[in-house]
C-alpha cells in the first residue's frame, strides 16, 4: 500500500474560520495547494462546506481548485451575517423557543452562490460530507466513491452542504433525493448531532475500499495511513453545579450542543489517537475562553478577529509539530 493521507474537519458554524487559518499555515509551509496534500477530505457541517469549497475544480482549468482558502474565508467574514443575521430581538429570541433561530434564506443564497450547479464528481479530491437523514433515522455519508459509482448518487454540492448544516436550532432540516437500494427520500439534519469529528468515520471509508482508493494495493495498512483532524474549537467555560443539578430546559436547550460536540470530538480524538501509529495522526483544535466567541452563529469583526488570533497563536507554539507532520505526507 502507498501513503494516503485524509484530511478531516469538523462541524462549527462560523468557528470555520479556525480550520481555515491552519490550512493556510499548511499551505505557506509545503508550498503546496491542500488538494496536492490530501488524497480524501472528509467534514460535517461547516467542514463539510470547507471541504466541499476547496475541491470543486476550476471549470478553466481542472487541475486546481476554482476557489482560494483567501476565497472561502471572505465567504465567512462577509457572508457570515447572511447565513446567521446577527441583532435579534426580544420577540424574535422568544419566537425562537419554538422554531428554528434563523431563516434558510441566508445559507441557501450562500451555498448556490459558493456550490453553483457542481457535483460531487466535479471535486479534485474524493471527499465525504456527514449528514442525518430523519426520514430513515439512520446517518448519512455522501461520498464521492458513491457518485462515481453511481450516477444517481453524483448530486449537487448544494444538497449535500445543505443538508449537512442543517443544525438543530439554528436552521431547518432538509428535504432532498438521494437513492440508495432501501429509498430515495431524505430529510436531514447536521452530521454534528452524531459525527462532529468525522476523522474515524474517514479512516474507516478507506480501509473498508482500500481497493477503491488505491487499485494496486491488496491490504490496508495504518502505517501508511495519515490523517490531519481539524477543530473548530471548544468553549473552555463550565457549567456550575448548581446549574448542572437545578436547570431546566431553557437552559440545557442553549448549551447542549457545545457539550454533545465536545464530547463527540474528544471521544473520537481518544480513539484515533489510541489506534494511529505515533507521528500518523494530528489533531489541531483551539481552546475558546469566551462564551461570545464561541457562538457558532457570532459573525461579528471582533469575533473573527478573536478566532483567527487564537488560532495563530496555537500554530505558533505548534509550529514544530505541524512542519513534521507536513513532511511526513509531503
Amino acid at each position: 500500500m502507498k501513503k494516503f493521507k485524509i484530511l478531516s474537519i469538523d462541524g462549527g458554524g462560523l468557528r470555520g474560520v479556525v480550520p481555515l487559518t491552519i490550512l493556510k499555515k499548511i499551505e505557506e509551509i509545503s508550498g503546496k495547494r491542500i488538494h496536492e496534500l490530501f488524497d480524501f477530505v472528509a467534514g460535517t457541517s461547516t467542514g463539510g462546506l470547507i471541504a466541499s469549497a476547496i475541491s470543486i475544480k476550476n471549470p478553466d482549468n481542472p487541475e486546481v481548485p476554482l476557489y482560494t482558502l483567501d476565497d472561502v474565508i471572505k465567504v465567512y467574514l462577509e457572508r457570515g451575517r447572511e447565513i446567521f443575521p446577527p441583532g435579534h430581538n426580544f420577540l424574535e429570541s422568544a419566537i425562537s423557543i419554538f422554531k428554528h433561530r434563523f431563516a434558510p434564506t441566508g445559507i441557501d443564497k450562500v451555498l448556490n452562490d459558493i456550490t453553483g450547479k457542481y457535483t460531487m464528481n466535479d471535486c479534485l479530491n474524493n471527499i465525504m460530507i456527514c449528514s442525518y437523514d430523519l426520514e430513515n433515522n439512520t446517518p448519512l455519508f455522501l461520498k464521492s466513491r458513491n457518485a462515481h459509482l453511481k450516477p444517481e448518487r453524483n448530486i449537487r454540492l448544494y444538497h449535500a452542504c445543505r443538508a449537512t448544516s442543517a443544525g438543530p436550532t439554528y436552521l431547518p432540516s432538509y428535504k432532498f433525493e438521494y437513492p440508495d437500494d432501501k429509498t430515495t427520500t431524505r430529510n436531514c439534519i447536521d452530521g454534528g448531532v452524531f459525527v462532529n469529528n468525522p476523522s474515524f468515520a474517514a479512516l474507516t471509508e478507506f480501509s473498508k475500499h482500500i481497493n477503491y482508493y488505491q487499485p494496486d494495493s491488496t491490504t490496508f495498512d495504518l502505517k501508511e495511513t495519515f490523517v490531519l483532524s481539524l477543530g473548530t474549537g471548544s468553549y473552555t467555560g463550565k457549567i456550575s453545579d448548581l446549574e448542572a443539578m437545578e436547570s431546566g430546559l431553557a437552559f440545557w436547550a442553549q448549551h447542549i450542543t457545545e457539550i454533545m460536540m465536545h464530547g463527540v470530538n474528544t471521544a473520537t480524538d481518544y480513539g484515533m489517537r489510541e489506534l494511529m501509529p505515533e507521528g500518523n495522526y494530528l489533531r489541531m483544535t483551539v481552546d475558546i475562553d469566551s462564551a461570545e466567541h464561541a457562538d457558532m452563529a457570532n459573525c461579528s469583526e471582533e469575533t473573527f478577529n478573536y478566532l483567527i488570533k487564537t488560532t495563530n497563536e496555537m500554530l505558533e507554539q505548534n509550529d514544530a509539530i505541524l512542519k513534521d507532520f507536513i513532511n511526513k505526507i509531503d
